[in-house]
């Protein structure tokens, strides 16, 4: 009887090729999507996993309540005694580890290697786990004049030389043994380094050692298993006793509070600041999940809409079938057959395409997602059963619908004009669909929209033409004078400036108290950036009070200030040129810029000359210049500082691309909403242009009478799309609300941002009006053009 089964679904799916071919490829968009955003939640979930002790690892974090920095006072930092008295005092730590992440410069042969590597301790052995493949580990660490390479960054030194006891300069300095090579930390983790080092030899640590005050690393603990990490947070108050002391030292008003983060939750539901690497967001799991349900319903509802509508068709076969003495579960069983049938060769064909389609998958996300399904059982067995569930669920109802068909009336010819309520059902059906690609298209709109404000919105400072190359060597400091010459002396180059930080994402924060006018002693948070004398004329800032940066002012490179509005506004001021500032005073005040990204409103600021040596030693070389043969004006900005200072690397880079990458996430997610709108807007169209098929075919005597009796082709189009169009109306009435909705949420983050206009609404609704007129005309215009002699000969 199976077998019988199979033959029997076999036969219908060849026989009604268009809508076996429309269902096939719905299904198989469908099952595409998810299991590439499958593959994707996977692989996002999976952060941070590989270590051993996953389940007992936490991070030390901190709450300072009064010092809010870029949104948030939560701080993913710790003082460094703080793991020692841990350990000291809690039975149930296992293990303390500080570590941080940060640039170096590795010279092997005069080749000189700019990586990222983890600066930390022994201890980082006990708590991760990080796979030793030759040499020593946790051994290396203990001493400060080791270094443990990965197996990649090795072979891109070494090559073929076996490494362990070569020697490398650190910086150009400082020579280190090679004591160690670990695998390649793996890319699902929350930081990656190319080389480890005890962080002994960095010049901060002196000043950290036994102080509560000094936040420079990120901490780790191990827990003893069963003991609850909360219990923990709260013995961790008792730590006050050295914070308060400690943060009151340097007149601070605010006290840190340590907490306990799992390690598992760092990745997908941190946002703290100084996070040791670059997070996602759960909201993007939540939405990618949103995303694959939802094309997959769409493709399910296409099998039901055009199941259903065939019923007509196929009632005089339940009829026959029932008569001979089939039963309602054998009628169920064997329309469930066809549907898992179909559903089965959909899933085989969706794998190909998967792995086809991963690598452009990963190009829209920018994540390297392997393929883990190959080898993988449960991976199989898992799409199996979704294979099975969307089988079941696109099949149950008209299963249900035709084994309930009764012989009689079958036979008769009569089913169809006795089930009115299986024509509102494919209705609803048709309206869900399109909600849910009008949803999306206006989401679309409104991401796109939002990005192009961001890119476009005048940020107090021309971002055009300018071109920036970071650096960390001391010697650029030393050789300020000689490179802006050299590189001046380029026709192309016009401007040339020097900064700590660029205009665009202002880091460095600090505490003023003096300031003319201040006689309650009050505080206030800034944003400061160290400048030169052309750094206010290079980016084209208004001042909008009193004068900028000038060589003909001595007293400007010790003493002078530059704010901008909010920090006027901030102290209370209307004036601020003359006054009292810090420990100067103010020459000038800018109009507000955009110092930080949109989600972040405008903050007070200063700006003053760069004459403390420590902030000289890193920064940007910023430059105006015209973009004709970018090429050469490129090549000539590298090669001049290349020649200057040899062995450090540069790369000089537009601004406006630095810029566009700070919104790389908000810019994918764009790009994402644009692919799944187009598929879903696909997998509709397909559904009403079968279902308006079979529509036509059912009518055909009826177009063939109106033919006959004069009725033109726009008045037959016309009927026959009336009311599908209405279906799409209805989807309009039902989408814009909820667009709305999950749109004005997406936009609160944004401090500055756009309003949802009017006609987005109105834009998508004609749009899809559009689409689905097309889609109906293109039936309805073959049937009222067809000869009605045929069509009144249609049985």
């Amino acid at each position: 009887m199976f077998k019988n089964y199979v033959k029997i679904a076999w036969r219908n799916l060849v026989k009604n090729k268009m809508y076996s071919a429309i269902n096939l490829t719905g299904l198989t968009i469908g099952m595409t999507c998810f299991i590439l955003i499958a593959l994707f939640i996977q692989f996002e979930t999976s952060f941070d996993k590989n270590h051993e002790k996953a389940d007992w690892i936490y991070r030390i974090a901190q709450q300072q309540k009064g010092n809010e920095y870029r949104g948030t006072d939560l701080f993913a930092l710790a003082p460094l005694p703080l793991s020692e008295a841990l350990m000291a005092d809690f039975p149930e730590v296992e293990s303390v580890t500080n570590l941080n992440l940060g640039g170096g410069l590795l010279v092997k042969n005069n080749k000189s290697f700019a990586e990222r590597g983890l600066y930390t301790d022994e201890n980082v052995f006990d708590v991760f786990t990080i796979p030793l493949i030759q040499g020593i580990g946790k051994e290396a660490l203990e001493d400060p004049n080791s270094i443990i390479l990965t197996e990649s960054l090795a072979k891109k030194i070494f090559g073929d030389t076996p490494p362990i006891g070569q020697s490398i300069l650190f910086g150009n300095e400082t020579p280190l043994t090679v004591s160690g090579i670990v695998m390649d930390p793996p890319k699902n983790q929350h930081f990656n380094y190319s080389y480890i080092v005890s962080y002994k030899i960095t010049d901060y640590y002196p000043n950290d050692v036994g102080s509560w005050a000094s936040n420079n690393y990120h901490a780790y603990l191990t827990l003893a298993e069963g003991f609850d990490y909360k219990e923990l947070e709260q013995k961790m108050i008792s730590y006050k006793k050295f914070t308060v002391p400690a943060y009151k030292q340097y007149n601070l008003n605010f006290f840190p509070t340590f907490l306990l983060q799992p390690i598992k939750d760092i990745y997908l539901h941190s946002k703290m600041n100084m996070e040791i690497g670059v997070n996602s967001d759960i909201r993007y799991i939540y939405f990618f999940s949103f995303i694959a349900l939802i094309i997959l319903f769409l493709a399910s509802i296409n099998y039901m809409n055009l199941a259903t509508a065939k019923s007509a068709q196929r009632a005089k076969e339940v009829g026959v079938s029932k008569v001979l003495g089939a039963s309602k579960k054998h009628m169920v069983v064997q329309f469930l057959g066809e549907s898992f049938i179909l559903t089965l060769f959909s899933l085989l064909l969706a794998i190909m395409l998967a792995k086809l389609l991963l690598p452009s998958f990963n190009g829209l996300l920018n994540k390297e997602i392997p393929f883990a399904i190959v080898g993988n059982w449960w991976a199989f067995v898992g799409m199996l059963f979704i294979a099975l569930i969307i089988g079941v669920l696109s099949g149950l109802y008209p299963a249900l619908f035709l084994s309930a068909v009764n012989p009689i009336k079958a036979l008769k010819g009569n089913f169809l004009k006795s089930h009115k309520e299986g024509a509102f059902l494919r209705n609803s059906l048709v309206v869900g669909q399109f909600v849910v690609a009008m949803v999306l298209a206006i989401g679309s709109i409104v991401i796109y929209q939002q990005l192009e404000f961001v890119q476009n919105k005048n940020l107090g400072y021309t971002k055009e033409e300018v071109v920036h190359v970071p650096y960390f060597e001391k010697e650029i400091a030393e050789k300020e004078d000689l490179i802006r010459s050299q590189l001046l002396s380029h026709p192309r180059i016009n401007k040339v400036s020097f900064s700590t930080q660029l205009p665009m994402n202002v880091t460095s924060q600090g505490i003023v108290r003096d300031w003319e006018g201040n006689a309650d002693n009050q505080e206030i948070f800034i944003y400061r950036t160290y400048v030169d004398y052309d750094f206010l004329d290079l980016f084209e800032m208004e001042l909008i009070e009193g004068r900028g940066f000038s060589k003909e002012f001595y007293t400007d490179s010790t003493e002078a200030y530059v704010l901008n509005e909010a920090a006027v506004k901030k102290m209370g001021w209307t004036s601020a040129a003359g006054k009292k500032f810090h420990d100067g005073k103010v020459i000038g005040v800018v109009k507000d810029f955009h110092l930080q990204t949109f989600d972040l409103a405008i903050e007070p600021q200063y700006m003053t000359m760069r004459n403390i040596p420590q902030l000289r030693n890193f920064g940007q070389v910023i430059l105006k210049i015209d973009t004709n043969n970018y090429k050469n004006t490129k090549e000539f900005i590298e090669k001049t500082m290349k020649a200057i200072v040899p062995l450090a690397p540069y790369e000089a880079r537009f601004m406006v691309d630095s810029y566009s990458q700070m919104y790389d996430s908000e810019t994918r997610l764009g790009r994402a909403f644009s692919v799944f709108t187009f598929l879903a807007l696909f997998i509709a169209g397909m559904g009403l242009f079968g279902l308006v098929s079979f529509h036509v075919l059912k009518r055909t005597k009826e177009i063939g009478i109106r033919k006959v009796l004069g009725s033109s082709v726009f008045g037959i189009v016309n009927l026959l799309a009336k009311d599908f169009l209405k279906l799409v109306v209805i989807a309009l009435v039902i989408a814009t609300p909820i667009a709305y909705y999950f749109m004005n949420n997406w936009l609160m983050d944004y401090a500055y941002r756009i309003d949802i206009q009017w006609w987005v609404f109105v834009l998508v609704g004609m749009g899809i009006s559009l689409v689905a007129f097309t889609t109906i005309s293109f039936q309805s215009v073959k049937a009222a053009r067809s000869n009605p002699v045929k069509s009144l000969r249609t049985e």
